[in-house]
């Protein structure tokens, strides 16, 4: 058998594996899963009464399980699952995800090749059988397993942000999808801050617009129920569950984790830790955005926005294959010295972080639980060590924002030489 043949061979089975990997969480999310989907349809069934459903957009009831916490906007965007089947609603938001899994795998193997990078398996399975077995590879990591089950929308809000990012900004300027992502989910409104850090003055302006568009629209459709939302359910916490749950992976999830009680203390920590990896991938940013690391861009950002969030439950982190990805190839290839003390520490901190939220925190606290049913209560070794993996992360982009400063200035040339390669 010819090289190109054994080639073939091998990325047919890829795509097999991408096959099985696909119905592995397809069939238990259209049979039994979907919890944060019927949030969805429920909320959309709300205004419109559909199927006898009188109750208010915003009113928690022990019938649905979860309230729906999304702007009216998002409500209005659902309205389509309440007059499909359930099972057809599902359908749509797996093969959306399962398209973006892959959209995002093309790009790593994409990004790694012009970067000078192949991945390990690459010479065997081809461009195709590669990116096939790395979205395989994708779905089956925690948060995306878990998103899956319960067909989320965060790989939709990701499409949004890597459009508006990647897209050509000629007519329409940067920011118009961003700001509708915020107006779904507030959360990737953090994004702002590339367009800050490029000094976008027409990027920041169109975010805005079109996030006080989506704000807007709900007041217009949907008065009653955008006064409950932006006056009242937003700052209620207990809608979107408990702070200190294993799950948690913001900042102040993991300093809750790490037993540090609530009071003036935690507060000054989270804030204070915020500050610095916000001060720290804002200085990165520039000196990204000159290499043209655009991936490494929107992932320290994206980092970022769960970090500073109150509540980023490990399923929000769809990032984690281009923030790994962005790592190895931009911070340890080209900000870190190989060989180097820090270069072998932030290595091993991302073999940690990555392999410890492939696997999920629910994962390691269920195995230190020896079950799991009740991960509400936790031994206090089971917090630390599913909370290990993202502090080795955060230590991680620590780290590069260091070799950004103490290496300023090689970076900065070797940006210059870039630029005139690329003319």
């Amino acid at each position: 058998m010819t090289y190109k043949n054994k080639t073939k061979v091998w990325s047919w089975l890829a795509y097999l594996v991408l096959a099985f990997t696909i119905y592995q969480s397809a069939y238990p999310a259209l049979t039994g899963g979907g919890l944060d989907f019927s949030v969805y349809r429920v909320g959309a069934m709300t205004l419109i009464d559909a199927e006898g459903l009188t109750k208010e957009l915003y009113q928690v009831t022990e019938e649905h399980r979860l309230p729906f916490t999304y702007p009216p906007f998002a409500a209005l965007l659902f309205l389509p699952f309440a007059l499909l089947p359930t099972w057809a609603g599902i359908g749509l938001v797996l093969l959306l995800s399962y398209g973006v899994a892959w959209w995002v795998c093309q790009l790593i193997v994409d990004y790694a090749q012009q970067r000078g990078y192949q991945l390990p398996f690459q010479a065997y399975l081809g461009r195709g059988g590669t990116i096939a077995l790395l979205t395989a590879l994708t779905l089956t990591s925690g948060p995306w397993e878990r998103g899956l089950d319960l067909v989320q929308i965060n790989a939709l809000i990701m499409l949004l942000v890597l459009l508006d990012f990647l897209r050509p900004a000629t007519r329409i300027p940067r920011g118009l999808l961003i700001g509708i992502a915020g107006g779904i989910k507030l959360t990737p409104l953090a994004f702002g801050l590339i367009l800050l850090m490029r000094k976008d003055v027409k990027g920041v302006i169109t975010l805005g617009a079109s996030f006080a568009a989506t704000v807007l629209l709900g007041f217009l459709l949907l008065p009653r129920e955008a006064q409950d939302f932006w006056f009242s359910a937003l700052s209620d916490p207990s809608r979107v569950g408990g702070i200190d749950y294993v799950d948690n992976i913001s900042i102040l999830g993991w300093l809750m984790h790490l037993g540090i009680p609530e009071g003036s203390l935690l507060k000054a920590l989270q804030y204070g830790l915020i500050l610095l990896l916000m001060a720290g991938v804002a200085y990165l940013l520039p000196l990204l955005h000159r290499q043209g690391m655009v991936l490494s861009e929107i992932s320290l950002n994206a980092f970022l926005m769960m970090a500073m969030s109150p509540i980023s439950w490990s399923h929000h982190n769809t990032w984690l294959p281009l923030l790994l990805a962005v790592i190895i190839i931009d911070g340890l290839g080209v900000f870190f010295v190989k060989g180097s003390l820090s270069y072998r520490l932030a290595t091993a901190l991302t073999l940690i972080g990555g392999l410890g939220l492939y696997l999920s925190p629910l994962w390691i606290a269920a195995q230190i639980k020896g079950s799991k049913d009740g991960l509400e209560v936790v031994p206090f070794p089971g917090l630390v060590l599913a909370s290990l993996p993202i502090i080795c992360l955060y230590l991680v982009v620590m780290l590069w924002v260091y070799q950004g400063i103490s290496r300023r200035a090689e970076i900065l040339a070797l940006a210059a030489q870039g630029s005139e390669a690329r003319k």
